[in-house]
């Protein structure tokens, strides 16, 4: 066990009464603090909320092996068992982790430990309450954007506090604690006004920060070619790769598409697994067991990379699912989010426009998140989130401004790029791979309409214009209706048209103009027909009157 100073500080606080809350980045420590005080204290009990029943288990395990503290795990799969309780009312567990269900009315039902609360002997004992992962304080347990609580256990944790002796204090832990998460915490859980607040760096400095845009949207799996190239040859070693997705359907979709890029032999080897809340407790088992066994399967510290297919809704979330990559903090990892075309659409259009919001600034970017009752994942998607996304510049340094990291150590970095936001740092996406990064095609140039067209040089046009004009005279003077008809009208190649149609006595005149062959008649009709005509197919007019028209006569 390595003590830290802030482990000291926050352990001296819990034993004389002080609540704690306790903000630093995955990996640093924060599981001792809940241990030096049971170390310290034996014959106490800590109650530790935590949020999975997977998480449960790890924890288990790991207080039993590095701390040897006897540990047990109270959810709903706990056994009923009379022997069990009666150790755990006689203090035999002096730690235990339990998941904030067993401490409210369930499903009709109180909870064994809703009702050992109420046993005196044991509640004397509990002399500290460990909040692990207390975000979800204010992300799962409080109403947001005017959506009900997903999991409304976590916003009434602060009625444990009733329960157990004034004495007993509260310890809230987290990686993702911005000041407006921090001040739930803070009034639900009712911390005392001398409590201590722990803040270091968020920062993950052996993770590179990357986004993409998704090419047609979520439902081209092409997008994920790059994690199984092609040829895969067996002695490639396949990046250890976990991606998390919105919607439970796609995981499923996913890994069948990932397993038929393989060669036939390892198809059947289900190298690529879906993982969700509703498969069955033998499947998880297995599949969690497969992933984190270090000899054949993933070690769970040593994650390559995190890939978030579609922009997580909050800040908090993707910072926690990016959080799974590179644990072990002597390799290096990527976090790479994958974002859905319509966000940089959004962002573009709203972003401007926005106020800042202290209490809330991760609020719906679009107004129908809070209007509707069922607004989709564009109205859902917060703000913060969006200008995370379309962030230009470095996301490590938007990360710090967004939970106020403002440490010595908030902008460093161990791995080989910061993140895809320092134009010049040599960063290629592909380098992360072992596939291609999928991308739009380039769209192909349009070439240009070549014309058969051939225009007389300008110079050359005066002397021919002079002898248009000469002719369209000379036509509207032989003309009989040239007393119902203005001059201009001469000059004008749509009246033209209708002083030769008008002229019934031209019958062979007429009959050209119904076969389109007028304008050569009327020039063949003329002394200097040949010339004429010439004129009339190669010269683009510039009378000020009637341009159009004559533009298009003189062509």
């Amino acid at each position: 066990l390595v003590v830290k100073s802030f482990h000291i500080k926050d352990s001296l606080a819990s034993t004389s009464g002080r609540d704690s809350a306790v903000i630093a980045r995955t990996g640093y420590g924060k599981t001792s603090c809940i241990a030096i005080p049971l170390l310290l204290e034996p014959d106490t009990i800590t109650l530790t909320v935590s949020p999975l029943k997977r998480l449960q288990m790890m924890q288990v395990q790991d207080f039993m092996q590095k701390y040897n503290i006897p540990t047990l795990a109270i959810n709903e799969d706990t056994s009923d068992s009379p022997d069990l309780w009666k150790k755990i009312t006689k203090g035999e567990f002096p730690h235990l982790i339990v998941q904030p269900e067993q401490f409210r009315l369930n499903h009709g039902h109180l909870p064994r430990l809703t009702r050992l609360l109420h046993d005196r002997s044991f509640v004397s004992k509990v002399a500290r309450v460990a909040v692990d992962e207390a975000h979800n304080i204010q992300t799962a347990g409080s109403v947001i954007d005017g959506r009900p609580a997903f999991r409304p256990a976590w916003g009434g944790l602060g009625e444990v506090r009733t329960k157990p002796p004034k004495s007993t204090t509260f310890q809230a832990l987290s990686a993702t604690m911005p000041g407006y998460i921090y001040r739930t915490i803070h009034q639900n859980l009712a911390f005392r006004s001398d409590s201590l607040v722990i803040r270091a760096s968020i920062n993950r400095a052996n993770i590179i920060y990357a986004t993409h845009v998704l090419v047609d949207g979520r439902k081209n799996l092409k997008n994920l070619d790059c994690i199984i190239p092609q040829p895969f040859h067996p002695p490639m070693r396949l990046p250890r790769i976990v991606t998390f997705h919105g919607e439970k359907p796609e995981t499923s979709n996913l890994s069948e598409y990932l397993n038929s890029r393989l060669p036939p032999a390892f198809q059947k080897l289900r190298i690529c697994r879906h993982y969700h809340s509703d498969m069955s407790p033998e499947y998880l088992e297995d599949t969690y067991a497969s992933f984190a066994d270090p000899d054949g399967g993933l070690d769970v510290p040593k994650i390559d990379g995190v890939i978030n297919y579609g922009l997580p809704e909050k800040v908090p979330m993707r910072f926690q699912w990016e959080g799974r990559a590179g644990r072990s903090s002597i390799c290096d990892a990527f976090a790479l989010t994958m974002l859905e075309p319509w966000v940089l659409e959004i962002g573009a259009a709203h972003l401007g426009d926005v106020i800042e919001d202290k209490d809330d600034p991760d609020r719906p970017l679009l107004p129908g998140g809070l209007s509707k009752k069922n607004p989709v994942k564009k109205e859902r998607v917060g703000t913060a989130a969006v200008r995370l996304a379309t962030c230009k510049g470095c996301k490590r340094a938007a990360y710090a401004k967004f939970f106020e990291d403002d440490s010595d150590e908030a902008l460093d970095f161990t791995c080989l790029w910061c993140c895809d936001g320092h134009p010049g740092n040599g960063f290629n996406l592909s380098k992360l791979f072992l596939g291609p990064i999928h991308t739009a095609p380039a769209p192909s140039a349009t070439k240009r309409k070549r014309t058969n067209k051939k225009y007389r040089p300008v110079k050359d046009r005066p002397e021919l214009v002079q002898l248009l004009t000469t002719w369209l005279t000379d036509v509207y003077q032989k003309s009989e209706l040239r007393f119902v008809r203005p001059p201009w009208e001469s000059r004008d190649y749509i009246g033209l048209l209708r002083l030769w149609c008008a002229d019934r006595r031209q019958k062979d005149l007429t009959q050209h103009i119904r076969r389109g062959y007028g304008i050569r008649t009327q020039c063949a009709m003329h002394p200097e027909a040949d010339h004429r005509e010439s004129a009339l197919m190669q010269i683009k007019g510039n009378d000020s009157r009637g341009a159009g028209h004559q533009d298009e006569f003189c062509r």
